[in-house]
Protein backbone atom coordinates (compact mmCIF):
# COMPACT_ATOMS: atom_id res chain seq x y z
CA UNK A 1 0.00 0.00 0.00
CA UNK A 2 1.00 3.75 -0.92
CA UNK A 3 1.84 5.86 1.98
CA UNK A 4 -0.33 8.85 2.35
CA UNK A 5 0.62 11.70 -0.52
CA UNK A 6 2.15 14.93 0.57
CA UNK A 7 1.55 17.70 -1.96
CA UNK A 8 3.60 20.20 -3.83
CA UNK A 9 2.74 23.07 -6.29
CA UNK A 10 5.87 22.80 -7.96
CA UNK A 11 8.74 19.83 -7.39
CA UNK A 12 11.57 20.17 -9.45
CA UNK A 13 13.93 16.70 -10.15
CA UNK A 14 17.93 16.91 -10.34
CA UNK A 15 20.04 19.74 -8.36
CA UNK A 16 22.14 20.49 -11.23
CA UNK A 17 22.84 23.42 -13.20
CA UNK A 18 19.22 23.43 -14.04
CA UNK A 19 17.49 22.72 -11.10
CA UNK A 20 19.27 24.96 -9.07
CA UNK A 21 18.43 27.92 -11.49
CA UNK A 22 14.83 27.03 -11.56
CA UNK A 23 14.27 27.21 -7.67
CA UNK A 24 16.37 29.84 -7.38
CA UNK A 25 14.31 31.88 -9.47
CA UNK A 26 11.03 30.37 -8.44
CA UNK A 27 12.01 31.41 -4.97
CA UNK A 28 13.00 34.84 -5.69
CA UNK A 29 8.77 35.63 -6.44
CA UNK A 30 7.64 33.15 -3.39
CA UNK A 31 7.31 29.77 -4.23
CA UNK A 32 8.89 27.25 -2.33
CA UNK A 33 9.73 24.21 -4.25
CA UNK A 34 10.22 20.95 -3.59
CA UNK A 35 13.60 19.87 -4.97
CA UNK A 36 14.79 15.90 -5.33
CA UNK A 37 18.28 15.20 -5.34
CA UNK A 38 20.08 11.75 -5.71
CA UNK A 39 23.09 13.51 -4.21
CA UNK A 40 24.13 14.37 -0.72
CA UNK A 41 24.88 18.23 -2.24
CA UNK A 42 23.41 20.68 -4.70
CA UNK A 43 25.41 20.48 -8.12
CA UNK A 44 24.78 17.79 -10.62
CA UNK A 45 27.57 15.84 -12.25
CA UNK A 46 29.45 18.79 -13.31
CA UNK A 47 29.60 20.82 -10.03
CA UNK A 48 29.51 17.62 -7.97
CA UNK A 49 31.14 18.13 -4.55
CA UNK A 50 32.30 22.21 -5.22
CA UNK A 51 30.58 23.16 -1.60
CA UNK A 52 33.39 21.00 0.18
CA UNK A 53 35.75 20.82 -3.21
CA UNK A 54 38.25 17.89 -2.70
CA UNK A 55 40.52 19.24 -5.19
CA UNK A 56 42.01 22.45 -6.00
CA UNK A 57 41.04 25.27 -8.72
CA UNK A 58 44.56 24.97 -10.52
CA UNK A 59 43.29 20.83 -10.94
CA UNK A 60 39.76 21.11 -11.98
CA UNK A 61 39.54 24.12 -13.84
CA UNK A 62 37.46 27.44 -13.91
CA UNK A 63 34.34 26.20 -15.29
CA UNK A 64 34.12 23.91 -12.25
CA UNK A 65 34.76 26.76 -9.76
CA UNK A 66 32.27 28.96 -12.04
CA UNK A 67 29.33 27.02 -10.13
CA UNK A 68 30.29 28.54 -6.55
CA UNK A 69 27.65 30.94 -6.85
CA UNK A 70 24.75 29.62 -8.65
CA UNK A 71 25.20 26.49 -5.26
CA UNK A 72 25.18 29.75 -2.92
CA UNK A 73 22.32 31.48 -4.16
CA UNK A 74 20.44 27.82 -4.46
CA UNK A 75 21.49 27.41 -0.38
CA UNK A 76 20.40 30.29 0.68
CA UNK A 77 16.78 30.35 -1.01
CA UNK A 78 13.58 28.90 0.66
CA UNK A 79 13.44 26.18 -1.20
CA UNK A 80 12.32 22.22 0.23
CA UNK A 81 15.55 20.54 -0.62
CA UNK A 82 15.81 16.60 -0.43
CA UNK A 83 19.36 15.44 -1.33
CA UNK A 84 19.79 11.34 -1.40
CA UNK A 85 16.44 11.45 -2.94
CA UNK A 86 15.63 9.20 -5.80
CA UNK A 87 12.47 9.27 -7.72
CA UNK A 88 11.89 5.58 -8.80
CA UNK A 89 8.38 6.30 -10.23
CA UNK A 90 6.11 8.64 -11.95
CA UNK A 91 2.62 9.08 -13.14
CA UNK A 92 0.95 11.94 -14.98
CA UNK A 93 -3.20 12.53 -14.19
CA UNK A 94 -5.64 15.07 -14.12
CA UNK A 95 -4.13 16.82 -10.86
CA UNK A 96 -0.59 16.78 -12.17
CA UNK A 97 2.52 14.19 -11.37
CA UNK A 98 2.48 11.78 -9.01
CA UNK A 99 5.87 10.59 -8.03
CA UNK A 100 7.26 7.43 -5.79
CA UNK A 101 10.15 8.78 -3.75
CA UNK A 102 12.74 7.06 -1.66
CA UNK A 103 14.65 8.70 0.70
CA UNK A 104 16.56 7.98 3.96
CA UNK A 105 15.33 4.02 3.24
CA UNK A 106 11.79 5.16 3.43
CA UNK A 107 9.16 5.30 0.16
CA UNK A 108 7.14 8.69 -0.23
CA UNK A 109 4.05 9.26 -2.28
CA UNK A 110 4.43 13.35 -3.72
CA UNK A 111 1.92 14.77 -5.58
CA UNK A 112 3.19 17.54 -7.65
CA UNK A 113 0.87 20.43 -9.72
CA UNK A 114 3.62 21.59 -12.13
CA UNK A 115 6.84 19.31 -12.38
CA UNK A 116 10.11 20.31 -13.52
CA UNK A 117 12.44 17.20 -15.00
CA UNK A 118 16.31 18.46 -14.38
CA UNK A 119 17.58 15.50 -14.53
CA UNK A 120 20.45 15.98 -16.44
CA UNK A 121 22.19 13.31 -18.35
CA UNK A 122 24.34 9.97 -18.43
CA UNK A 123 27.34 8.55 -20.76
CA UNK A 124 26.58 7.13 -23.76
CA UNK A 125 26.68 3.45 -23.90
CA UNK A 126 28.87 2.41 -27.03
CA UNK A 127 29.89 -1.14 -27.38
CA UNK A 128 33.19 -2.62 -28.25
CA UNK A 129 35.08 -6.03 -27.71
CA UNK A 130 36.31 -6.44 -24.04
CA UNK A 131 33.96 -2.97 -22.07
CA UNK A 132 33.07 -5.43 -19.53
CA UNK A 133 36.59 -6.40 -18.04
CA UNK A 134 37.30 -5.18 -14.70
CA UNK A 135 39.94 -2.07 -15.56
CA UNK A 136 37.48 -0.52 -18.52
CA UNK A 137 35.38 2.02 -17.15
CA UNK A 138 34.07 5.58 -18.28
CA UNK A 139 35.74 8.44 -18.24
CA UNK A 140 33.01 10.80 -16.05
CA UNK A 141 32.63 8.21 -13.41
CA UNK A 142 36.56 8.32 -12.89
CA UNK A 143 35.93 12.25 -12.86
CA UNK A 144 33.36 11.69 -10.30
CA UNK A 145 35.59 9.67 -7.98
CA UNK A 146 37.98 13.15 -8.93
CA UNK A 147 35.68 15.35 -7.57
CA UNK A 148 34.19 13.42 -4.63
CA UNK A 149 37.31 12.31 -3.56
CA UNK A 150 40.28 13.28 -4.89
CA UNK A 151 41.27 9.84 -6.39
CA UNK A 152 43.10 9.55 -9.13
CA UNK A 153 44.73 6.46 -10.95
CA UNK A 154 47.86 4.50 -9.44
CA UNK A 155 49.84 4.07 -12.67
CA UNK A 156 48.65 6.48 -15.98
CA UNK A 157 45.41 5.70 -18.05
CA UNK A 158 44.39 5.22 -21.24
CA UNK A 159 41.73 7.55 -22.42
CA UNK A 160 39.58 6.47 -25.17
CA UNK A 161 36.42 7.87 -27.47
CA UNK A 162 35.59 11.27 -28.37
CA UNK A 163 34.13 14.09 -26.58
CA UNK A 164 35.14 17.67 -24.80
CA UNK A 165 35.07 15.36 -21.85
CA UNK A 166 38.06 13.18 -22.78
CA UNK A 167 40.48 16.24 -23.01
CA UNK A 168 38.80 17.79 -20.25
CA UNK A 169 39.79 14.81 -17.82
CA UNK A 170 42.78 14.34 -19.75
CA UNK A 171 44.18 17.40 -19.11
CA UNK A 172 42.47 17.43 -15.36
CA UNK A 173 44.97 14.45 -14.81
CA UNK A 174 47.99 16.05 -16.24
CA UNK A 175 47.44 19.11 -13.69
CA UNK A 176 46.90 16.19 -10.73
CA UNK A 177 50.32 15.13 -11.72
CA UNK A 178 48.88 11.72 -13.51
CA UNK A 179 49.10 12.36 -17.54
CA UNK A 180 47.23 9.95 -19.50
CA UNK A 181 49.46 7.45 -21.39
CA UNK A 182 47.88 7.85 -24.37
CA UNK A 183 44.65 9.49 -25.58
CA UNK A 184 42.78 7.59 -28.67
CA UNK A 185 39.66 9.65 -30.18
CA UNK A 186 37.62 8.13 -32.62
CA UNK A 187 37.10 11.65 -34.48
CA UNK A 188 38.99 11.95 -37.19
CA UNK A 189 41.54 14.73 -37.23
CA UNK A 190 39.68 16.37 -40.74
CA UNK A 191 36.92 17.14 -38.10
CA UNK A 192 38.76 20.47 -37.73
CA UNK A 193 37.85 21.41 -41.30
CA UNK A 194 34.18 21.95 -39.70
CA UNK A 195 35.27 25.66 -38.13
CA UNK A 196 35.87 26.75 -41.17
CA UNK A 197 32.49 25.12 -42.80
CA UNK A 198 31.18 26.51 -40.17
CA UNK A 199 32.38 29.98 -39.38
CA UNK A 200 29.09 31.27 -38.07
CA UNK A 201 29.20 28.86 -35.05
CA UNK A 202 33.08 28.48 -34.66
CA UNK A 203 32.85 32.39 -33.93
CA UNK A 204 29.84 31.45 -31.26
CA UNK A 205 31.85 28.57 -29.94
CA UNK A 206 34.90 30.36 -29.94
CA UNK A 207 35.76 29.91 -26.05
CA UNK A 208 34.95 26.08 -26.15
CA UNK A 209 37.43 25.70 -29.22
CA UNK A 210 40.20 28.08 -27.14
CA UNK A 211 39.94 25.85 -24.05
CA UNK A 212 40.38 22.34 -25.63
CA UNK A 213 43.19 23.62 -28.49
CA UNK A 214 44.70 24.89 -25.06
CA UNK A 215 44.11 21.47 -23.29
CA UNK A 216 45.56 19.57 -26.21
CA UNK A 217 48.40 21.90 -26.23
CA UNK A 218 49.65 21.64 -22.59
CA UNK A 219 49.05 17.75 -23.14
CA UNK A 220 51.21 17.27 -26.21
CA UNK A 221 53.67 19.41 -24.37
CA UNK A 222 53.90 17.20 -21.46
CA UNK A 223 54.38 14.54 -24.29
CA UNK A 224 51.26 12.83 -24.44
CA UNK A 225 50.35 10.61 -27.19
CA UNK A 226 47.26 11.37 -29.14
CA UNK A 227 46.16 9.63 -32.23
CA UNK A 228 42.93 10.66 -34.16
CA UNK A 229 40.48 8.71 -36.42
CA UNK A 230 40.60 5.36 -34.12
CA UNK A 231 38.73 2.79 -36.28
CA UNK A 232 38.21 0.60 -33.63
CA UNK A 233 38.89 -0.35 -30.26
CA UNK A 234 39.20 -3.72 -27.76
CA UNK A 235 40.15 -4.10 -24.64
CA UNK A 236 42.13 -7.43 -23.73
CA UNK A 237 43.19 -9.73 -21.13
CA UNK A 238 41.50 -12.62 -18.71
CA UNK A 239 40.21 -11.64 -15.45
CA UNK A 240 40.86 -7.98 -16.06
CA UNK A 241 42.31 -5.36 -18.60
CA UNK A 242 45.92 -6.10 -19.17
CA UNK A 243 46.26 -4.37 -22.65
CA UNK A 244 44.49 -2.73 -25.80
CA UNK A 245 44.33 -3.17 -29.52
CA UNK A 246 43.29 -0.44 -31.45
CA UNK A 247 43.44 0.38 -35.60
CA UNK A 248 45.08 3.61 -36.37
CA UNK A 249 45.49 4.17 -40.26
CA UNK A 250 44.64 0.77 -41.00
CA UNK A 251 47.03 -0.66 -38.48
CA UNK A 252 46.40 -2.85 -35.21
CA UNK A 253 48.08 -1.29 -32.34
CA UNK A 254 48.85 -2.65 -29.03
CA UNK A 255 49.24 -0.58 -25.99
CA UNK A 256 49.44 -1.82 -22.46
CA UNK A 257 47.32 -0.75 -19.41
CA UNK A 258 46.35 -1.88 -16.39
CA UNK A 259 43.07 0.97 -17.02
CA UNK A 260 41.06 2.18 -19.94
CA UNK A 261 39.17 4.94 -19.20
CA UNK A 262 36.41 5.73 -22.24
CA UNK A 263 33.95 8.67 -23.30
CA UNK A 264 31.25 8.38 -26.30
CA UNK A 265 29.36 11.82 -25.34
CA UNK A 266 26.49 11.89 -23.20
CA UNK A 267 22.51 11.69 -23.68
CA UNK A 268 19.49 12.53 -22.20
CA UNK A 269 18.84 10.58 -18.92
CA UNK A 270 15.85 8.76 -20.51
CA UNK A 271 13.57 6.99 -17.56
CA UNK A 272 11.85 9.29 -15.90
CA UNK A 273 10.98 11.13 -19.06
CA UNK A 274 10.15 7.95 -20.73
CA UNK A 275 8.31 6.45 -18.08
CA UNK A 276 6.04 9.62 -18.05
CA UNK A 277 5.18 8.69 -21.79
CA UNK A 278 6.56 11.89 -23.14
CA UNK A 279 7.11 12.35 -26.90
CA UNK A 280 10.65 11.47 -27.73
CA UNK A 281 12.38 11.90 -31.38
CA UNK A 282 15.87 11.45 -32.96
CA UNK A 283 18.27 13.76 -32.85
CA UNK A 284 19.89 13.67 -35.56
CA UNK A 285 22.97 15.56 -34.65
CA UNK A 286 23.11 14.78 -31.34
CA UNK A 287 23.03 10.97 -32.64
CA UNK A 288 20.68 10.18 -29.55
CA UNK A 289 16.63 10.37 -28.66
CA UNK A 290 16.10 13.82 -27.05
CA UNK A 291 12.12 14.73 -25.65
CA UNK A 292 10.09 17.02 -27.47
CA UNK A 293 9.82 20.30 -25.69
CA UNK A 294 7.72 23.46 -27.41
CA UNK A 295 9.36 26.74 -26.91
CA UNK A 296 8.61 27.18 -23.37
CA UNK A 297 10.51 23.73 -22.41
CA UNK A 298 7.12 21.82 -21.93
CA UNK A 299 7.26 18.40 -22.70
CA UNK A 300 3.48 17.89 -21.32
CA UNK A 301 0.12 19.18 -19.56
CA UNK A 302 1.80 20.38 -16.28
CA UNK A 303 5.81 18.69 -17.30
CA UNK A 304 8.88 21.13 -18.21
CA UNK A 305 12.22 19.55 -18.76
CA UNK A 306 14.77 21.79 -18.34
CA UNK A 307 18.98 20.98 -18.84
CA UNK A 308 20.79 18.08 -20.77
CA UNK A 309 18.24 16.15 -19.82
CA UNK A 310 16.03 17.67 -22.87
CA UNK A 311 19.41 17.99 -25.42
CA UNK A 312 22.61 18.67 -24.67
CA UNK A 313 23.73 21.83 -24.20
CA UNK A 314 26.09 22.64 -21.72
CA UNK A 315 25.64 23.53 -17.91
CA UNK A 316 25.43 27.59 -18.77
CA UNK A 317 22.50 26.70 -21.25
CA UNK A 318 21.51 24.52 -18.46
CA UNK A 319 21.32 26.85 -16.18
CA UNK A 320 19.55 29.37 -18.83
CA UNK A 321 17.02 26.88 -19.47
CA UNK A 322 16.34 26.46 -15.16
CA UNK A 323 15.26 29.67 -15.35
CA UNK A 324 13.57 29.47 -18.39
CA UNK A 325 11.44 26.52 -17.39
CA UNK A 326 11.16 28.42 -14.07
CA UNK A 327 9.15 31.36 -16.26
CA UNK A 328 7.01 29.19 -17.64
CA UNK A 329 5.86 27.57 -14.92
CA UNK A 330 4.65 30.91 -13.12
CA UNK A 331 3.14 31.81 -16.48
CA UNK A 332 1.09 28.47 -16.85
CA UNK A 333 -0.22 28.94 -13.41
CA UNK A 334 -1.31 32.93 -13.85
CA UNK A 335 1.61 34.57 -11.66
CA UNK A 336 3.42 35.53 -14.34
CA UNK A 337 4.37 39.41 -14.94
CA UNK A 338 4.78 41.17 -18.48
CA UNK A 339 7.82 43.03 -17.22
CA UNK A 340 9.27 39.31 -17.28
CA UNK A 341 9.19 39.21 -20.85
CA UNK A 342 12.84 40.87 -21.43
CA UNK A 343 14.30 38.74 -19.30
CA UNK A 344 12.69 35.69 -21.22
CA UNK A 345 13.93 37.37 -24.18
CA UNK A 346 17.85 37.90 -23.06
CA UNK A 347 17.61 34.29 -21.80
CA UNK A 348 16.32 33.03 -25.16
CA UNK A 349 18.60 34.88 -27.71
CA UNK A 350 21.43 33.50 -25.23
CA UNK A 351 20.61 30.01 -25.24
CA UNK A 352 19.99 30.03 -29.49
CA UNK A 353 23.98 30.95 -29.53
CA UNK A 354 24.86 28.39 -26.58
CA UNK A 355 22.70 25.80 -28.83
CA UNK A 356 24.21 27.00 -32.35
CA UNK A 357 27.72 26.58 -31.27
CA UNK A 358 26.80 23.32 -29.75
CA UNK A 359 26.17 21.66 -32.89
CA UNK A 360 29.78 22.58 -34.62
CA UNK A 361 30.76 20.65 -30.94
CA UNK A 362 28.35 18.32 -32.72
CA UNK A 363 29.94 17.73 -35.78
CA UNK A 364 33.61 17.70 -34.52
CA UNK A 365 32.86 15.04 -32.13
CA UNK A 366 30.65 12.77 -34.44
CA UNK A 367 30.38 8.88 -33.34
CA UNK A 368 30.70 6.62 -36.44
CA UNK A 369 27.87 5.20 -37.80
CA UNK A 370 28.95 2.13 -38.52
CA UNK A 371 30.52 1.13 -35.23
CA UNK A 372 28.42 -1.39 -34.00
CA UNK A 373 28.34 -3.20 -37.63
CA UNK A 374 32.23 -3.38 -37.65
CA UNK A 375 32.29 -5.12 -34.19
CA UNK A 376 33.24 -8.64 -33.45
CA UNK A 377 29.54 -11.05 -33.16
CA UNK A 378 30.96 -11.81 -29.84
CA UNK A 379 31.09 -8.09 -28.51
CA UNK A 380 28.34 -7.56 -25.69
CA UNK A 381 26.02 -5.16 -26.33
CA UNK A 382 24.16 -5.73 -23.01
CA UNK A 383 26.76 -6.26 -20.45
CA UNK A 384 23.98 -6.37 -17.44
CA UNK A 385 22.49 -9.79 -19.14
CA UNK A 386 25.53 -10.65 -20.98
CA UNK A 387 23.87 -10.11 -24.50
CA UNK A 388 25.98 -10.40 -28.06
CA UNK A 389 25.44 -8.43 -30.82
CA UNK A 390 25.63 -11.99 -32.72
CA UNK A 391 22.89 -13.19 -30.06
CA UNK A 392 20.52 -10.04 -30.95
CA UNK A 393 21.60 -10.33 -35.00
CA UNK A 394 20.01 -14.10 -34.50
CA UNK A 395 16.56 -12.76 -32.94
CA UNK A 396 15.81 -10.22 -35.36
CA UNK A 397 16.41 -12.91 -38.19
CA UNK A 398 14.02 -14.63 -36.03
CA UNK A 399 11.37 -12.27 -36.04
CA UNK A 400 12.66 -9.79 -33.24
CA UNK A 401 11.02 -6.39 -35.28
CA UNK A 402 11.43 -4.21 -32.01
CA UNK A 403 13.52 -3.40 -28.95
CA UNK A 404 10.81 -4.78 -26.60
CA UNK A 405 10.74 -7.96 -28.30
CA UNK A 406 14.37 -8.24 -28.37
CA UNK A 407 14.14 -7.45 -24.94
CA UNK A 408 11.76 -10.30 -23.99
CA UNK A 409 14.21 -12.47 -26.47
CA UNK A 410 17.52 -12.25 -25.27
CA UNK A 411 16.65 -10.22 -22.22
CA UNK A 412 18.68 -7.28 -23.21
CA UNK A 413 18.29 -4.47 -20.90
CA UNK A 414 16.60 -6.26 -18.14
CA UNK A 415 19.49 -6.00 -16.02
CA UNK A 416 20.33 -3.36 -13.49
CA UNK A 417 21.00 -0.53 -15.42
CA UNK A 418 17.78 -0.92 -16.88
CA UNK A 419 18.30 -0.34 -20.35
CA UNK A 420 20.41 3.06 -20.22
CA UNK A 421 23.20 1.17 -21.48
CA UNK A 422 22.06 -0.70 -24.49
CA UNK A 423 19.16 1.02 -25.53
CA UNK A 424 20.23 3.13 -27.46
CA UNK A 425 22.57 0.33 -29.61
CA UNK A 426 19.39 -1.88 -30.06
CA UNK A 427 17.79 0.95 -31.66
CA UNK A 428 20.57 1.29 -33.81
CA UNK A 429 21.07 -1.92 -34.90
CA UNK A 430 16.99 -2.78 -35.55
CA UNK A 431 17.21 0.30 -37.47
CA UNK A 432 20.46 -1.21 -39.93
CA UNK A 433 18.85 -4.17 -40.08
CA UNK A 434 15.62 -3.60 -40.90
CA UNK A 435 16.17 -0.34 -42.81
CA UNK A 436 13.78 1.61 -40.48
CA UNK A 437 14.69 4.90 -39.17
CA UNK A 438 15.53 5.24 -35.46
CA UNK A 439 12.18 7.02 -34.93
CA UNK A 440 10.41 3.98 -36.43
CA UNK A 441 12.35 1.69 -34.35
CA UNK A 442 11.63 3.05 -30.95
CA UNK A 443 13.08 2.68 -27.76
CA UNK A 444 12.39 0.48 -24.71
CA UNK A 445 8.76 0.73 -22.95
CA UNK A 446 10.20 1.93 -19.15
CA UNK A 447 8.44 0.97 -16.62
CA UNK A 448 8.95 1.68 -12.65
CA UNK A 449 10.76 1.43 -10.51
CA UNK A 450 13.44 3.47 -13.11
CA UNK A 451 15.87 3.18 -10.18
CA UNK A 452 16.72 -0.12 -7.67
CA UNK A 453 14.96 -0.37 -4.91
CA UNK A 454 14.48 -3.19 -2.86
CA UNK A 455 11.24 -4.39 -1.67
CA UNK A 456 12.21 -3.85 2.00
CA UNK A 457 12.58 -0.33 1.06
CA UNK A 458 8.86 -0.40 -0.78
CA UNK A 459 7.22 -1.89 2.13
CA UNK A 460 9.16 0.71 4.49
CA UNK A 461 6.61 4.14 4.38
CA UNK A 462 6.88 7.08 6.83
Amino acid sequence: MMPESRNTDIAIIGAGPAGMAAAVRLAKVGHRPVVFDMNATPGGQIYRQLSEPQVSEAVMGKDYARGRELIEAFTHADTDYRPGSRVWWADNDASGTSLGVLEKGQTQHWQARQLILAGGAMERGWPFRGWQLPGVMNAGAAQILLKQGALVPATPPVLAGTGPLLYLLAWQYLRAGIPPSLILDTAPATRYGEVARQSRRAWFARSYLLKGARMIGALKRAGVPIHQGITALEARGDETVESIGYRHRRQWKTHSTELLLTHFGVTPEPQLARSLGLTHDWHASQQTFVPRRDDNLAAGANVWIAGDGGGIGGAINAEREGQLAALAVLDKIGQGDPEWQREQHALLKARRRDLEARRLLESMFRLPEAWLDDQPEETLVCRCESVSRGELELAIAQGGAGPNQLKAFTRCGMGPCQGRQCGESVTRLLAQRLDWTPDAVGYYHVRPPVHSITLGELATKE
